[in-house]
């Protein structure tokens, strides 16, 4: 009982604590990255090599790598951590909301993984010379180290007050499976990647059924995982267009009281409007996945990246919320007959 005791001293206080000491260490650390150099990028010019040294105050305050670099070191850097850490107060109020934290944290940490790479194709492309990684330095690596940290120790948390049964992997690993199947069938396939399939539809009866921090394990990290080494476009476009884009039906977990409510046996519009506004922000959010990744990866300015990733993303997006608002009715009978903790 004693050890019990001590333990639950120990969560209440990172609990209570956490958000203060996440986001004191989070502005520690890019503030110590900004101190010394962060990588440089090599290039060679009439056969004598050439050393940049880059400080990441170069690349999140100018343009010395170009926009969309900049874009992505405030969004790695500064936007997502201190999202994080936001998410981290709402946390103490709603157990859920420490699975944002979990999925920005992880988002930042990747991204910063791929900053080196990132940033020497962009100025490839820009210079038309052909740049490569020479060197990284410690303040590189530091904030890697804590945004991972930071996201399982909020994943830590999180989990401490849900179970995963084997009912719940056999279920998950299922639509996951079938979400995988419909992936293969592709109505549209676009020219540089994405497709408007169905594959979101089980992901989106994952959440629902599962709820937003299993919806998160399950769709973001397992099947965005599968499904980014089955399609083939390189590892470098998970953070966003996997991770992020798959993980964010996490989200339609949120609304599963009121979807699936005590009083509801049949369709009803609370439970069809609440399915639409909850899958509506997951297909959004993975619409700025999508869109961010086409500005970093393949170098798209904004709007022609708005442009690409709305027209598969959507489309595919509304063809699913289509679909699971008209299997509503019988889905809250199979919920009600099959009833799974949601948590």
């Amino acid at each position: 009982m004693e050890e019990v005791s001590k333990f639950d001293k120990v969560k209440g206080f990172l609990i209570m604590y956490l958000p203060y000491i996440l986001i004191g260490i989070v502005v520690l650390c890019v503030g110590l990255s900004m101190i010394g150099p962060f990588f440089d990028l090599r290039v060679k010019i009439d056969g004598e090599k050439i050393d940049t040294v880059y400080r990441l105050t170069d690349l999140l305050f100018s343009k010395s790598a170009g926009k969309s670099t900049q874009v992505f070191f405030i969004l790695t850097y500064l936007v997502l951590p201190l999202l994080g850490c936001g998410f981290i107060f709402l946390g103490k109020l709603k157990n859920s909301f420490y699975t944002i934290s979990v999925l920005l944290f992880l988002v930042a940490a990747m991204s910063a993984i791929l900053a080196n790479d990132v940033t020497a194709t962009v100025v490839s492309l820009i210079t038309e010379m052909s740049y490569n990684v020479h060197d990284v330095y410690f303040c590189f690596v530091l904030p890697i180290i804590i945004f991972f940290i930071a996201a399982f120790l909020c994943l830590a948390i999180a989990s401490k007050e849900i179970s995963i049964t084997v009912s719940d992997i056999t279920e998950m690993g299922i639509l996951i499976g079938l979400a995988l199947a419909l992936n293969f069938v592709k109505i549209v396939q676009m020219p540089t990647g994405g497709s408007i399939n169905f594959q979101m539809l089980p992901l989106f009866i994952l959440a629902l059924r599962k709820g937003p921090i299993k919806g998160f394990i399950g769709a973001g990290i397992a099947y965005g995982l599968i499904s980014c080494i089955t399609d083939g476009y390189g590892i470098a476009t998970y953070p966003f267009d996997y991770l992020l884009g798959f993980g964010s039906v996490c989200v339609l977990g949120f609304f599963t009281p009121f979807i699936f409510g005590q009083d509801q046996t049949n369709y009803n519009l609370k439970g069809e409007i609440f399915i639409f506004v909850g899958a509506l922000i997951s297909t959004f959010i993975r619409f700025i996945g999508g869109t961010v990744s086409s500005m970093i990866i393949y170098g798209y300015d904004l709007v022609p990246a708005m442009e690409y990733n709305s027209l598969y993303v959507s489309i595919s997006g509304l063809i699913s919320i289509a679909l699971i608002m008209a299997v509503y009715g019988p889905f809250i009978r199979v919920n009600k007959r099959f009833p799974t903790p949601n948590k």
